[in-house]
């Protein structure tokens, strides 16, 4: 027996042809609860398949809004989208999918604040966030109300899969993700997305991945390996697979901890420091790469000196430096502070002893009002 909606039986009859696949499975899609973490370059293929497939209950938190340098991988917005909330514009695209889809539209942060309660009656929880901060609280939450989580990460031209259930009512043997990553990493150890690029379509293939581990979880396809951890190579079109084992000295968490951050800039503190540089107070020196420059600059006069350059050869970083006269601040920035914040530190005391200040723009041109 099933009970699901005569029209969205039609919707997804052609699963009926499948294998192993009946109105049960269906049904077992339609009622079940998924919150996904983040509409961004994996929660938007992530939602768009599930909700094209027949899961019928999705609740998405997210507290951005649609920004024009993201859409070529968030592929649930477009151009005209840009500047609204991206929860409100993924829900209109779920419903056009699946019009009888019941949507939870979340728009706030994933907080150790609400993370237990918002697992409450959670099937899947699908981890499609950026930091190391949400990771760890999504999984720590996860193994302590014992809900499986779909993860999944991409950088560049890689992207990582993985199925991790542990806690109670888990399967004996249950891993988690601190059975492969015990502690939290430096928020700054590994570059982000704006720093370091993702191609587009690298997300869409990994969404699709994730996706499929959770119908398989819900409709019951397939074998559900929690620890098996797969690793997408876009340039090699090559699929590598990893077998995480659970650590028996690992204590399962019991509570949610710490969550650190990367530093943030105090508010206004950014635009204080970008007024020097606009009104030739300081001069600037901007440190990322050129493709950057078109999304946002300052105001004022700046030098570039893109830190694939001064990382390779510092000399040039040294001339530039060496070439100006005495007494002169410079505001050195990039998209979020963490490249202006490592040239500082290399030439802060070159430049002092030649009586020029070196001076971070805190939080980047990104946190410019």
């Amino acid at each position: 027996m099933h009970d699901l909606p005569r029209e969205e039986l039609r919707r997804t009859a052609r699963h009926m042809n499948l294998p192993g696949f009946g109105p049960e499975q269906q049904s077992a899609l339609h009622r079940a609860r998924v919150l996904v973490i983040g509409a961004g370059g994996l929660g938007c293929p992530v939602m768009q398949a599930l909700a094209a497939t027949g899961v019928g209950h999705i609740a998405v938190i997210d507290s951005d809004c649609v920004d024009i340098t993201n859409i070529h991988r968030q592929i649930l917005f477009g151009a005209g989208d840009v500047g609204r909330k991206k929860v409100e514009v993924a829900g209109e695209r779920l419903r056009a999918l699946q019009p009888g889809i019941e949507l939870e539209l979340i728009d706030a942060h994933f907080t150790p604040d609400n993370a237990l309660a918002l697992l409450d009656g959670v099937d899947v929880l699908v981890d499609g966030s950026d930091t190391f901060a949400t990771k760890f609280l999504a999984a720590d939450a996860a193994e302590i109300t014992g809900t499986p989580l779909v993860w999944g990460s991409v950088l560049r031209y890689r992207g990582d899969v993985a199925l991790w259930w542990s806690g109670p009512g888990a399967p004996s043997g249950g891993v988690g993700l601190r059975d492969l990553y015990p502690a939290q990493p430096d928020p700054d150890s590994v570059p982000d997305c704006a720093t370091a690029g993702v191609l587009g379509v690298t997300t869409g293939v990994v969404g699709g991945l994730m996706a499929t581990e959770v119908v398989k979880l819900l409709a019951g396809l397939g074998e559900a390996r929690p620890g098996a951890l797969r690793v997408y190579d876009a340039l090699g079109a090559s699929l590598s697979e990893y077998a995480v084992r659970r650590d028996p000295r690992r204590e399962l968490t019991r509570e949610l901890g710490s969550y650190p951050a990367a530093p943030c800039a105090v508010p206004g503190a950014a635009s204080l420091v970008a007024d020097k540089v606009a009104r030739g107070e300081a001069l600037g020196l901007d440190v990322r790469e050129a493709h950057e420059r078109a999304l946002a600059d300052l105001e004022g006069k700046s030098i570039h000196l893109p830190t694939s350059t001064w990382e390779t050869r510092p000399q040039e970083a040294f001339e530039a430096i060496g070439g100006l006269p005495a007494g002169t601040t410079v505001v050195v920035y990039c998209a979020s502070g963490v490249r202006s914040g490592r040239f500082v530190e290399r030439f802060g005391s070159f430049a002092a002893e030649r009586g020029i200040r070196l001076e971070e723009l805190p939080g980047g041109v990104e946190s410019v009002g």
